[in-house]
């Protein structure tokens, strides 16, 4: 993915979420392809890959919050788009929460080459970073503010492609097909390491961004094709097939985490 222009740093919005497979998947891309614009990023296949790195604390309790379904909660990530073994531009530190059923995201946009130093040494010189180099963030304060009372680390890491459209005319209105979601544990500078496990296996991720009303059409094909709203969370996918599943990953959980919390 590159940018072309000024990249969108916040977002205020409601996100619905559906899985869907088979003949519902290509009845609504029939629809979509119909309506709405490819997003301006995608490649020659309409998509492109995304990759999250998330942050917990030692004892998962960001995890613990979502499952917990706390009204208002938050997570930080790292979000990038590419599969190289190291960070790549557009690279970006995002902060997403929720207060009830309202989301909002902010995003501060990060230099790779300094991010992959500095986390090559831990995530507490990845704070020190932001400390001297984006003191006026707000954002860039909250995960500093995290690192060092909660010690947040890396956590998870999660792999995707997303189809995406828009409504160039009105962008506060999006749809994004998201497949192939893969989970990994994240290495202590943030990487993907070890197997990955499957947590989208043989369905699509519908969601729905919007910030005031769903279209009357979408309405229609929500009816028609029977949409049942779901939570999906793939951060806690993620935690769950990577540290709450097995005895393995219960020993990766108290091996790795607690260390990994304290560098």
């Amino acid at each position: 993915m590159k940018m072309d222009e000024a990249p969108r740093l916040h977002f205020h919005r409601y996100e619905f979420k559906y899985l869907i497979s088979g003949s519902t998947l290509s009845g609504i891309l029939r629809e979509l392809k119909l309506r709405l614009d490819r997003d301006i990023h995608s490649d020659a296949t309409g998509s492109y890959f995304v990759r999250s790195h998330y942050f917990d604390t030692d004892s998962f309790d960001l995890f613990h919050e979502k499952l917990a379904g706390l009204r208002k909660r938050y997570k930080f990530r790292l979000r990038s788009y590419s599969s190289t073994a190291r960070y790549s531009d557009p690279l970006f530190l995002e902060l997403k929460g929720r207060v009830d059923s309202l989301v909002y995201k902010h995003r501060l946009l990060l230099d790779p080459g300094a991010i992959e130093k500095s986390m090559s040494n831990g995530t507490m010189r990845l704070a020190e970073l932001l400390l001297d180099t984006h003191e006026s963030s707000s954002i860039g304060s909250r995960f500093v503010f995290d690192v060092f009372k909660k010690r947040i680390s890396p956590s998870v890491v999660v792999d995707y492609h997303r189809t995406a459209f828009e409504n160039r005319a009105n962008p506060d209105f999006r749809v994004t097909l998201d497949s192939e979601a893969l989970a990994y544990r994240a290495d202590s500078n943030g990487h993907p390491a070890g197997n990955c496990r499957m947590i989208s296996d043989g369905f699509h991720i519908l969601e729905i961004k919007f910030r005031y009303h769903l279209p009357a059409w979408f309405h229609r094909l929500i009816q028609e094709f029977e949409l049942r709203r779901v939570s999906f969370s793939k951060f806690a996918h993620a935690t769950d097939v990577i540290y709450m599943n097995t005895y393995y990953s219960n020993l990766d959980r108290i091996i790795e985490r607690r260390p990994a919390c304290l560098n």
